[in-house]
């Protein structure tokens, strides 16, 4: 059925993706949504209704004073209209993160990974992730538009190129597998440089433009954020320094595995444990260990400049027993030129909130083409964004604090 906004001229088009974007993050008026696009009320207006018949924005009250004439009326972006999926697939956890299409996240689920599952035992692992966190959103698979991915490794336009710290090797197949198994659209996105984003997005580096995130877990491994866009290299490998030995960061769990070696304790997290209580031995792998974490990041950090290096990952969870000596080392090695040593905000949802932001950008890049290839302004539905991957993701992520994408 064709609908007002369905058989427009191109600039016809245009008009209705600013203004959607315009609309995207709080319910605006005709008068204020023609004010940000340049358009005359008359002109918003119509506009604004063929938005609201296609579904993408709905009524939202209205404004005004007693006496002062009819309230102006407000639109608002169907948030709910769609679905958008964010996992972190990493080689021990898989976090799933529901969101709506502002991006506001309405469910998250998370499930262990045994450290000799199968690949199939590891994509069920993602299924069953998904799905509980879309039951608890209150969706389904059905519902979602796009579900973008972040994995350990370097990742070149939508293919694994290489995995970090696996007994298996790349799947350049993953795509298309997670494309049958969840029956949407995938993007793919090293999990570093998603964490990047999400800490720019929403996390303590959201007014930082020059910044640089390292994941310090079971591996060590970074993203880059330059210029407030995501910087992955011409082929994917920023940040990838771990591949050379002689930085350290291979090495360095081995300073916290030795006391494990000796039989005083079973983890990591007794190690700080211990280090916090002042025991001599765990303070001095603590030490070693931050050392070595240290030179890598300064290594970037030398190369880069950035004004904030933000840590993530589990080990951030030792707190000032960690992060005292680690930030005694960068300031060493960089000569204090690093004015801010950050902890992650988002805990271990930052990989799958950044995967989000990736989905959200991916959505508006694709009605920009619309714009100029489609005969029609796409429907809010699933099905008008099943062609999704075909865009090439490493054209998406820009300055996600100042994008007003949809």
């Amino acid at each position: 059925m064709a609908t007002r906004g369905g058989d427009r001229s191109l600039l016809r088009r245009i008009n209705l993706l600013a203004t959607l974007r315009s609309a995207h993050d709080e319910p605006r008026t005709i008068a204020a949504l023609a004010g940000a696009t340049g358009l005359s009320r008359t002109a918003a207006e119509s506009v604004v209704l063929d938005l609201v018949e296609l579904g993408w924005l709905a009524e939202h009250g209205q404004s005004g004073h007693p006496g002062a004439g009819r309230p102006a009326r407000h639109y608002r972006l169907r948030a709910e209209a769609g679905t958008l999926l964010g996992i972190d697939v990493g080689p021990h956890n898989i976090v799933a993160t529901v969101a709506d299409l502002r991006g506001e996240p309405l469910a998250s689920a998370y499930r262990a990974v045994p450290p000799a599952a199968s690949p199939r035992s590891h994509l069920d692992a993602v299924h069953d992730a998904a799905c509980q966190a879309l039951e608890s959103a209150g969706r389904g698979l059905a519902d979602v538009w796009v579900a973008a991915v972040g994995v350990p490794g370097v990742v070149h336009r939508g293919r694994i190129e290489q995995v970090g710290n696996s007994t298996h090797g790349p799947d350049p197949d993953l795509a298309a597998r997670l494309r049958t198994l969840l029956g949407c659209p995938i993007l793919l996105e090293n999990d570093c440089n998603l964490a990047a984003v999400a800490e720019h997005w929403r996390g303590v580096a959201q007014d930082v433009d020059d910044m640089v995130f390292v994941h310090s877990g079971n591996r060590t491994s970074a993203g880059l954020l330059l210029a407030g866009r995501l910087y992955r290299g011409h082929a994917g490998g920023a940040g990838e320094i771990g591949a050379l030995a002689q930085v350290g960061w291979a090495d360095a769990p081995a300073r916290l595995e030795a006391l494990r070696d000796e039989g005083r304790v079973e983890s990591r997290e007794e190690v700080f444990a211990l280090a916090a209580s002042g025991d001599e031995e765990a303070v001095a792998a603590v030490d070693a260990f931050s050392q070595g974490v240290a030179f890598g990041i300064a290594a970037l950090a030398l190369a880069v400049d950035p004004r904030m290096v933000v840590i993530g990952g589990g080990n951030v969870r030792a707190g000032e027993t960690l992060l005292k000596p680690l930030r005694r080392y960068i300031d060493e090695y960089t000569y204090s030129r690093i004015p801010t040593v950050s902890v992650s905000s988002l805990g271990n949802q930052s990989v799958s909130l950044g995967a989000i932001r990736l989905a959200l950008d991916a959505i508006d890049e694709f009605l920009q083409k619309a714009v100029t290839t489609a005969a029609g302004f796409p429907a809010p539905t699933a099905s008008a964004f099943a062609a999704i991957d075909v865009v090439e993701v490493e054209d998406v992520v820009e300055a996600v604090d100042t994008r007003e994408g949809v």
